[in-house]
């Protein structure tokens, strides 16, 4: 009985292994530059023959702007990953897979705060892909600085007017 048990409990552990996905969970990225552009590029590696979920995290300024980017696999002899999801904070980008070329060829999307990308897929022997993050916070207009100006120069009056 204790054989059984023992054969069936190994038997389940084997299985339970061999169905496991190939997850990577990048650490958090800090994004480069600023102040008004942030950029960074990012991409793994798969060859297990396995479905995968990454996750990037990202941080830069957090100023509200706008995320351009893309993420490519080029299928080789080695092998081709075919891309299921593809998540830039929550809303879906839509990966495509056609022939030698799968991921996402350009998107836009309004972020602010940290950046999260989640990306689901399966791979055919080792594949890997490789991406750019590219955020533009916008620039105030020469208007509005003129009109902080003025507000600044009216309260210098008005204080000026107080004092004297």
């Amino acid at each position: 009985m204790k054989l059984t048990s023992l054969l069936a409990a190994g038997l389940l552990a084997a299985a339970t292994g061999s169905v496991s996905a190939n997850d990577y969970t990048a650490p958090v990225i800090a994004m480069v530059g600023g102040p008004t552009n942030w950029t960074i590029s990012f991409g793994t590696s798969h060859n297990d023959g396995l479905a995968f979920t990454d996750t990037y995290t990202f941080t830069y300024s957090g100023l509200p702007g706008t995320a351009t980017g893309y993420f490519l696999n080029v299928a080789s002899m080695a092998g081709d990953l075919d891309f299921s999801s593809a998540k830039l904070n929550g809303a879906e980008l839509g990966p495509v897979n056609a022939g030698p070329m799968s991921g996402i060829v350009t998107f836009t999307q309004s972020v602010s705060g940290v950046i999260s990308l989640v990306i689901k897929g399966t791979d055919h022997g080792t594949g890997s892909y490789a991406g750019t993050l590219d955020i533009s916070a916008p620039v105030p207009e020469p208007a509005t600085y003129g009109m902080m100006l003025g507000g600044l120069a009216l309260l210098g009056v008005v204080a000026r007017r107080r004092k004297g």
